[in-house]
């Protein structure tokens, strides 16, 4: 059915802003430290005043929120904090990995292919087909989603392997997290303004799909009815002809109407299209 790029791109805005709500909502989890437990969570041989008089040095030092951790015990045993703020960096990944691919595949061709828009170029094309355009940079956010991926399932299995009070996988978990956050940051950034800000689309090759589409005969079934609607679409792929001329040969419905349900305006909007109401 048909969908405007803008109501498309909207999608995506809104996908990358929840994932990019719930990767801040998990960081809030990474303030408690697990100062002054000791080895197993008990303080032992800790001053008194350790916990408070570091936690405020750290927060001078690095500006962030950081607080001692409410149960000392939690954080020694556990990595659960850090586990919840990979997910949420998955879950980033995964929506940013299936955009780059949506805008691959919006961008194929330009012949055989949907071509509805138009990538920059970032590199003169393909060594063996003159004149190609290659999706190069969501190519690679599409690497760096899989590795970011991979290296949430490493943090999920060391978190795992911890034992009793004790975690010897921190340094892979630690190493795994802060690079996963980077060259997820660095691919975003790389793709907003190597890709994004520059896509263009092709309104040329949107209306000619449009207008081909056979699927538009959806708007006419309040109108004509399933079964109507259904060998209208069937008849139009049979001949090649257009929803609309199949319409108007058989006398259906008169150009004018035909004109205002299978607007795209009409189309992209909730409710029956074409109804006045």
């Amino acid at each position: 059915m048909p969908i405007t790029l803008g109501q498309e791109f909207g999608g995506y805005e809104a996908c990358v802003e929840r994932a990019a709500d719930e990767v801040e909502r998990a960081a809030s989890g990474l303030v408690e430290l697990n100062l002054g437990a000791t080895a197993v969570g008990t303080g032992l041989n800790a001053h008194p005043g350790f916990v408070e008089r570091a936690v405020a040095r750290l927060r001078e030092a690095t500006g962030l929120p950081l607080v001692g951790a409410a149960n000392r015990f939690r954080v020694t045993q556990s990595m659960g904090d850090v586990l919840t703020y990979s997910g949420a960096v998955r879950r980033l990944a995964v929506e940013l990995g299936k955009i780059a691919s949506d805008l691959r595949l919006l961008a194929m061709g330009p012949r055989a292919g949907l071509a509805e828009i138009l990538l920059p170029a970032v590199q003169p094309g393909s060594s063996i087909m003159p004149g190609k355009v290659n999706p190069s940079v969501p190519e690679m956010v599409n690497q760096v989603c899989f590795q970011v991926i991979g290296c949430d399932a490493t943090v999920a299995a060391a978190c795992e392997a911890g034992q009793l009070e004790l975690n010897v996988m921190m340094p892979v978990i630690a190493w795994n997290m802060i690079f996963s956050t980077t060259i997820l940051r660095e691919a975003m950034t790389t793709l907003r303004e190597r890709t994004v800000e520059g896509i263009e689309a092709d309104a040329e090759r949107c209306r000619e799909l449009l207008d081909r589409s056979t699927a538009v005969a959806t708007a006419l079934s309040p109108y004509l009815g399933y079964a109507v609607t259904a060998e209208i679409a069937k008849a139009s792929v049979e001949t090649g002809r257009s929803v609309r001329d199949v319409v108007l040969e058989r006398g259906l419905l008169d150009a004018a109407t035909l004109d205002r349900i299978l607007s795209p305006d009409s189309m992209t909007k909730p409710g029956i299209a074409g109804s006045p109401s």
